[in-house]
């Protein structure tokens, strides 16, 4: 559809929407033309617990059309991994006329950024640009949407430059040079993950990112894992512990018990791994960006769900053992660089108000203890190397926000990492011992 933009976008829908407190969709055995349109049944399920199971902000989980311009290729610069999918890149890349084009996703609820784009389009071609509705997708609790190409129903997720969301975070413009930060850091990880087979962390990949740097801005694209696919369902950090959907899954179990042991401990485990291999944490570690994976019976596998390489830091003496200076130097440009010290840190319920079942001693003693314990039981396998003797005690900022440690490295984690990295990258020792435990079972055959 072919329309002129206005100045305040309008969030037109697509569809009748949903019931607003049944917080489950329908289940489909198979892709039908609906779900070509609105996303399978588990980009939808995730849809509606971003938008509904969320205790700061609660909106109704309707489809709406996306609206893009369609600009010249030239105009634009791109990042682009060669494991980009074809469904995502055909999407973005397309011929008309002989001539090529990409279209541009303007973040639904803004009224400020998208008009530097349309003002940079007008300047270079001029004359003003079409909006299209190409995309159609999801509001989410954050700046992102959830992006459906209706030509083959492959479903992403999509960061973009916006004055307003639907949570706490105003007026957060997508710079092109964060874009660049996210895609460098995506191919970091993307590197050792051809070695390493993860047990605990799934880390959604960011394998594309297209700007204008005439006016700083970007789309990144973030892959959805296994629920692109519908072969798991991804259920919000928040939603997890939102006062209903949370008791619902836990069903007969105790809640505080049953979230320690299917979110604080596996997360623990699986920061464990992204500290562990690649020297990154999260700058704002809070149930935004963490998902429990769910098998098809929406009960947790044991995995967590990782999202927003924008959003960490990096250890610079990681960086070095693997030859990724350049994540460090762009990181560092940022601010997002650490120098001898890894910053761990966690914050459930940060953010968010807490639901009636959990109480704060309960936060911080059993989930925060538990955290820290199953993080530094798998960092020791993982490594082989016993980080709780380079910690600082457990430190708490108030009640249900961010609990955390410090870990300042020393000549002894950096000679135990010395044949890590030699493990991760030639699967064999350097000479001085043999590969730890949790590398050897990760490795890939």
């Amino acid at each position: 559809m072919r329309h002129l933009l206005i100045t305040l976008p309008l969030l037109a829908t697509v569809g009748t929407g949903c019931k607003t407190r049944d917080f489950n969709v329908d289940s489909k055995k198979k892709m039908s033309e609906q779900d070509k349109r609105e996303g399978n049944e588990c980009v939808r399920q995730l849809a509606k617990w971003e938008a509904e199971a969320n205790a700061v902000t609660s909106r109704p989980s309707t489809l709406i059309k996306l609206k893009n311009f369609e600009i010249p290729a030239e105009l634009i610069e791109s990042d682009v991994a060669e494991t980009t999918p074809k469904e995502v890149q055909k999407a973005f890349f397309i011929e008309k006329d002989g001539k090529k084009f990409v279209r541009w996703i303007i973040q639904p609820e803004d009224t400020k950024w998208f008009k530097d784009v349309e003002a940079f389009i007008q300047k270079k071609t001029g004359k003003a640009p079409e909006s299209y509705e190409h995309f159609n997708g999801y509001l989410t609790a954050s700046r992102s949407v959830i992006a459906v190409d209706p030509d083959t129903g492959f479903s992403f997720s999509l960061k973009a430059s916006t004055n307003q969301t639907g949570g706490a975070w105003k007026d957060k413009k997508q710079d092109w040079k964060d874009g660049k930060d996210i895609r460098a850091v995506s191919d970091y990880v993307a590197r050792l993950e051809k070695n390493l087979k993860l047990k605990t962390a799934v880390i959604l990949q960011e394998p594309m990112a297209i700007g204008i740097a005439d006016v700083d801005q970007s789309n990144v694209v973030r892959l959805l894992g296994e629920a692109a696919t519908c072969d798991k369902y991804y259920l919000p950090g928040f939603s997890a512990l939102h006062d209903k959907v949370g008791k619902e899954i836990a069903g007969k179990e105790d809640p505080v018990q049953f979230w320690n042991d299917y979110y604080s401990k596996p997360l623990g485990r699986a920061l464990a791994e992204f500290a562990g291999i690649w020297g990154l944490s999260f700058d704002s570690p809070h149930s935004q960006n963490f998902l429990i994976e769910l098998d098809k019976s929406k009960k947790p596998t044991g995995r967590i769900v990782l999202r927003d390489l924008g959003d960490v830091y990096v250890l610079k003496e990681q960086t070095d053992f693997f030859s990724a200076q350049n994540v460090a130097t762009r990181l560092s440009a940022a601010d997002n660089l650490k120098i001898g010290t890894l910053h761990i840190a966690v914050g459930l319920l940060h953010g968010n108000k807490p639901p009636s079942w959990v109480r704060p001693e309960q936060y911080k003693n059993i989930w925060g203890t538990s955290f820290f314990e199953s993080f530094e039981k798998e960092y020791n396998s993982l490594t082989g190397f016993e980080v709780s003797k380079i910690a600082s005690p457990m430190g708490a900022q108030s009640d249900f926000s961010y609990v955390g440690k410090h870990y300042t490295v020393d000549n002894n984690w950096k000679t135990a990492m010395t044949t890590f990295a030699s493990c991760v990258n030639t699967g064999k020792a350097d000479g001085k011992g043999a590969c730890p435990q949790g590398v050897t079972d990760r490795l890939r055959k």
